[in-house]
Parts: structure tokens; sequence; C-alpha cells
């Protein structure tokens, strides 16, 4: 990859503060109870996960190497409508949140991992590779795709991708009071070919991106590297 900035870079800017876990835990439990059988039966409920006042901050050099770290919230909705149904009882719910903890933890990634109830999680994520070598790598599973990058033998790049929820149920989310907030940040001394960062700059030969996600409705975050 090489260290050419995007020709064109969008300057639009967008203002977001993340709520803090203590701050979301009931807003979470509030604004999702309503959407959960809309959107995650479909989405295999007893593997979804959802993201929510998430810090993402994504560091990549030329050769590959990157370093990914998340912090905040994690919404097991398959936890949350069983409460909401009264179809899961004290006892249940140990035993799906204990399940969770597992599937979770089986990545040496996970550093810190708690479950603050209602189906809610805080989790601090840190890992290290090389994109190059692994061709690609999803955070945090293949059913719950809230970061992907791949790396294009063919072409030279770097390809990194937020999640997303699929259109056909925005509308319908939003309108029942669902919102997906949080923060990713780039910074790579790899060259930029293309992005959709509300924010992007130069500094001191390193490019950095910057995104604020305020809603579903935002268009997922795009980069491409090489």
């Amino acid at each position: 990859m090489n260290s050419t900035p995007a020709q064109h870079p969008i300057n639009r800017k967008r203002v977001c503060h993340a709520a803090t876990p203590e701050r979301l835990s009931h807003r979470v439990w509030s604004g999702i109870r309503q959407v959960l059988i809309v959107l995650c039966l479909p989405l295999m409920l007893a593997s979804c996960y959802l993201p929510e006042a998430f810090t993402i901050d994504l560091s990549m050099e030329r050769n590959g190497d990157y370093r990914l770290s998340y912090r905040g919230l994690l919404v097991q909705p398959n936890i949350t409508q069983g409460l909401l149904d009264k179809s899961l009882d004290a006892e249940g719910e140990k035993e799906k949140v204990a399940a969770v903890l597992a599937d979770l933890k089986r990545d040496s990634a996970v550093r810190q991992l708690t479950y603050s109830g209602r189906g809610v999680f805080n989790l601090v994520y840190e890992k290290r590779g090389n994109i190059m070598r692994e061709k690609s790598f999803v955070f945090v599973r293949r059913q719950s795709r809230i970061l992907e990058m791949f790396f294009h033998s063919e072409r030279n790049t770097v390809e990194i991708r937020g999640g997303f929820v699929p259109d056909q149920y925005q509308d319908r989310l939003t309108a029942l009071g669902y919102q997906m907030t949080g923060k990713i940040e780039v910074r790579t001394t790899a060259g930029v070919r293309s992005h959709n960062a509300a924010e992007f700059r130069e500094v001191s030969g390193q490019n950095r991106l910057r995104w604020e996600i305020q809603s579903i409705t935002d268009p997922t975050p795009n980069v491409i590297l090489g």
C-alpha cells in the first residue's frame, strides 16, 4: 500500500456525544424493547449482537499491521426479548448470559467483558494483526458484522467497512426509537483511495479519518487504503 492521500476527502462534520454505559443501559432497554422481534428474528437471534455507545479505534501501517480496539456496549437481543415476553426466568437468563460470555471470550482479544443486565454487555476488545497475512477480519462475529476488513491482493488495497442495518428495517426501527450511536476513528500511514468519513486530515504523514454514528440510517462507514 502506498501513502498517497485521497484527492477529494469529504469535509462534512457531525457532532455526536455517545452516552456512557451507566446512562445508556436504561435507554437501550426502553429504546430497543419494541424492535427486537422486528430486527433480530431474521438476523439469527441467538447469535446477534447490536453495538451501542461505542468507540472503535483502528490504526494501520502500510505493511498491513493493525491495532483495533472496541470500547462500548453489546446488546444480545435474544436475552432481552426473553426477559420482555417473560419466556426467560432468572435461571434461564443466567444460563444464556454464561453462554454469551463463553462465546465472546473464545476470542483472546477480549480484555474486559461484564454483564450489566437486560441483555446488555460492557466490552473492551483489543486486537493486533496483519491484514495482508490474514486476508480478512470480522468483528464481532460473522452473523454480527460491526466492522470488517478485507485485503484485495489483486489491487493491493485494504477495504474497511462498518456494519449496517438492512434498509428494509431502518424506517421501522427509527420510528420505534432505536438509535445506534458511536465513533469510529482510523489512523493510517497508507494512502487513502476513497472514503466517506465525516472528517479527513493529514497530520505528520498520517492520514486520520473519523465517523460520528448518530443513527442507524447514517451511511455505512467505508474506506479503501492502498
